[in-house]
Parts: structure tokens; C-alpha cells; sequence
């Protein structure tokens, strides 16, 4: 049997658990995730304990604070001017909400904890910082990744092609 190894395509399914046995993935029925391995697509810490695994195999891992999404970080939650949010969001104290840069286009997440008529507070720590990991992983599939599934995780090459005869 193939083990789990950089450029497999896996398949897991996984339940995620807290500290305090609460479940933030797979209470009723397992999660599914599929990735291929050796390409930061999920979570390195849990990626590394996957690392050799071979289809079928089941396994209980903790993933520390430290190696998950960090300690919370304080200078995160800032308190700004409700006028510099965009008009119409909901912008509700406890909702999670998504803000885009519109200067990189990049997507973050943020939680509201405040809001006044002139000021809002928000965390943008994220929901698991703080926290260990707790994951009951079984491997349901191990494969090579087929050349088209390596293909769109590699940079793509750039530069000046040299053509013979020139």
C-alpha cells in the first residue's frame, strides 16, 4: 500500500475537536478533505503527522496551539470608526464577517465583539487561535497525484524561453 508522502493525492475524513470535547468539524458524520501532499494546502503541523499513513489507517492526533493557528494576539481586536466599514453589511456584536483588500484583493475574516453609533471592535484573531487541535483522522485514499493535479501547485515558470537558431 502507497504511504502518504509529498505529491500523494489524499483523502481523509476527520473529526476536529477542542479542549473541551466540543466539535468544530465532523459532529454528526465525519468531514471529507482531499489534498496533495507536499504543498501547504492544509495545515502543516497536521500534514506532518499524516506523513507516512497508508490508506485505511486510523489515527487520534493533537495538533498544539503553537503548531495551529497560534496564541491570540491582543493587537488584533481594534476598536476604528463604524464609518470606515462598508455601508449595508451587517455589521452585528458576535457575527464573523469578510472583508476584502481592495488594494490586493486579498479575502480576511474578522469577529465582531462591539459596536456603537460612532465605533465598532473586531478580532481579527482567528476562531481557532488559542486553541489545541484535536483530529480523529482515518485515511481513506492514497494515490500518486495525477500530473494535472501537480500542475496547478506549482508556480508557474516565467521568463525568456530561448528558441534554437536564434
Amino acid at each position: 500500500m502507497l504511504q502518504i508522502a509529498k505529491d500523494s493525492f489524499v483523502v481523509i475524513e476527520y473529526t476536529l475537536r477542542l479542549d473541551d470535547g466540543s466539535f468544530v468539524k465532523g459532529e454528526k458524520t465525519p468531514a471529507s478533505m482531499n489534498f496533495v501532499a507536499g504543498y501547504d494546502q492544509i495545515l502543516c503541523a497536521l500534514e506532518n503527522q499524516l506523513i507516512g499513513l497508508e490508506q485505511g489507517e486510523q489515527k487520534e492526533l493533537v495538533i498544539p496551539t503553537g503548531d495551529a493557528f497560534g496564541e491570540r494576539d491582543q493587537s488584533l481586536i481594534r476598536t476604528m470608526a463604524l464609518s470606515g466599514f462598508p455601508h449595508g453589511r451587517d455589521l452585528e456584536p458576535g457575527r464573523w464577517a469578510i472583508a476584502k483588500n481592495e488594494d490586493t484583493g486579498a479575502q480576511y475574516g474578522y469577529f465582531v465583539i462591539e459596536k456603537s453609533d460612532s465605533t465598532i471592535t473586531v478580532d481579527y484573531n482567528h476562531p481557532l487561535a488559542g486553541k489545541d487541535l484535536y483530529y480523529s483522522v482515518k485515511v481513506v485514499l492514497v494515490r500518486p497525484a495525477l500530473t494535472e493535479e501537480l500542475a496547478i501547485l506549482r508556480p508557474c515558470e516565467h521568463g525568456e524561453k530561448q528558441v534554437e537558431g536564434e
